[in-house]
């Protein structure tokens, strides 16, 4: 992976991708428990959630609602100290929280801009399901 990675030198460091790995693990579950509710509490007539993961570094985030919409944001690189087993190492790593989502919406026209972008956005999410994403291991 990209990132995480040590700051000097750029070395990579397998507790990092555990760690990061545990984030988007437990992002993921909380995103399917607040879907899930959604239809426990009646405000959808059914919900399904599937999650895959894959190993590449996570650059941005991105959803799509339906084929219809797509929210997008770049994850910034920040340098961090972090405590693994007691001992502080600096690495760069993304921060995703405070990304601004840039909101795309498809049209009855398929050549608008937002239709192009939604069915691109789609398209690549489809790529990536299809050929490296895997049932993610608990």
């Amino acid at each position: 992976m990209a990132v995480p990675v040590l700051a000097d030198w750029l070395q990579d460091e397998a507790a990092f991708r555990e760690r990061a790995r545990n984030i988007a693990l437990t992002n993921a579950g909380g995103i399917a428990h607040s879907v899930e509710m959604l239809a426990e509490l009646g405000l959808v007539q059914k919900a399904n959630v599937q999650v895959k993961v894959h190993r590449a570094s996570s650059l941005f985030k991105l959803y799509i609602l339906n084929r219809s919409e797509a929210f997008f944001g770049f994850y910034p690189l920040r340098e961090r100290t972090v405590a693994i087993d007691d001992t502080d190492h600096t690495f760069y790593d993304v921060t995703g929280k405070d990304t601004t989502l840039f909101h795309h919406v498809a049209g009855p026209d398929d050549a608008s801009l937002g239709s192009q972008y939604v069915q691109q956005a789609q398209m690549w999410f489809d790529s990536v399901w299809s050929t490296i994403a895997y049932e993610r291991q608990s």
